[in-house]
């Protein structure tokens, strides 16, 4: 308990439990094997995606580009076979690469140049739009479908969407227990402390990017394994989405504080919110607006429960 407190973790942890078991009310079957197999397949991308904008957040900096790169990602998975004729493991390799390089791209403008993070990587939203819509003008492409008879399986008894997050939540905690690790957290807290101490800031933040963007790339793979196609915009209402968990768990968007278990429990919470938005038969019309009032309360408690944390 004192390991949680310490993290931060307390808020989303409440606020995912109350979700659940309002969801769970709602829908009777919830904690049916399938049912629970079908909702953390659905809920991978947006965990995984919030788990990347935790990292970057920790340093210290923000990516408002990691909703493209997953558009991005997920056409180019869609396009190069029809395109290229490559198989699944080339257009998997090409992608990975893609994500790499876009997060190489954003840590040197961030990191090197100096520039301010959140211009840079609005910026670079449009650039990876660009790419995502010239690759698929307009939904559609080819994806083996061996990729979604995988994702949609299991290994023994967890399913392969659950072992995806736990591979990247376990990714973290090696690296907080690593002086990598601790100097990321020690640069997101306080920059110029850390350059006293002899860190090099640059080469920390730029690895934050770099290590943020894998994920990216492993949230593009999860619903490109879903769908089976490519769509220039599937991505795009990520961005918002992996803030607003990043705040929801516990994570200061100052940097240096919280842990990227926070932000994928936030995550989960708020696709919990969403099913028990649609599972309370309100219409779809309001759907949107009742999950910015839901979204708003939580963040209001996380913020009051932080503030008597911190007092």
């Amino acid at each position: 308990m004192r390991a949680i407190r310490h993290a931060g973790l307390l808020p989303s942890i409440g606020m995912l439990l109350a979700v659940f078991a309002v969801n769970a009310g709602l829908q009777p079957d919830l904690l049916t094997a399938g049912s629970l197999a079908s909702n953390l397949a659905t809920f991978a991308p947006t965990v995984l995606v919030s788990a990347a904008q935790a990292v970057i957040v920790l340093s210290g900096e923000l990516d408002l580009s990691v909703g493209a790169g997953v558009s991005m990602l997920n056409c180019t998975l869609a396009t190069l076979p029809d395109l290229l004729g490559w198989g699944l493991w080339p257009s998997l390799g090409a992608a990975f690469a893609l994500a790499l390089l876009a997060g190489a791209a954003n840590g040197y403008l961030v990191a090197f140049l100096r520039l301010p993070a959140l211009i840079v990587t609005f910026a670079t939203s449009a650039i990876w739009l660009g790419v995502a819509l010239s690759f698929r003008p307009q939904p559609g492409g080819s994806v083996d479908e061996a990729l979604g008879d995988f994702y949609a399986g299991s290994l023994g008894s967890l399913p392969v969407a659950l072992l995806l997050i736990l591979a990247a939540l376990f990714l973290w905690t090696a690296l907080r227990r690593h002086r990598l690790g601790r100097r990321l957290l020690a640069v997101g807290s306080n920059p110029v402390a850390a350059f006293h101490a002899g860190i090099d800031v640059r080469w920390v933040k730029f690895f934050a990017y770099c290590l943020a963007w894998g994920f990216v790339f492993l949230s593009a793979l999860a619903i490109t394994a879903q769908t089976l196609s490519g769509d220039a915009r599937l991505g795009l209402t990520y961005t918002l989405t992996s803030i607003a968990a990043v705040v929801i768990g516990g994570i200061s968007l100052a940097g240096g504080r919280g842990s990227a278990w926070g932000a994928a429990f936030g995550a989960v919470a708020l696709g919990l919110v969403a099913n028990v938005i649609y599972f309370a038969g309100i219409p779809s019309i309001y759907q949107e607006f009742f999950k910015g009032i839901v979204i708003c309360i939580a963040l209001s408690f996380t913020f009051v429960v932080g503030r008597r944390r911190t007092a």
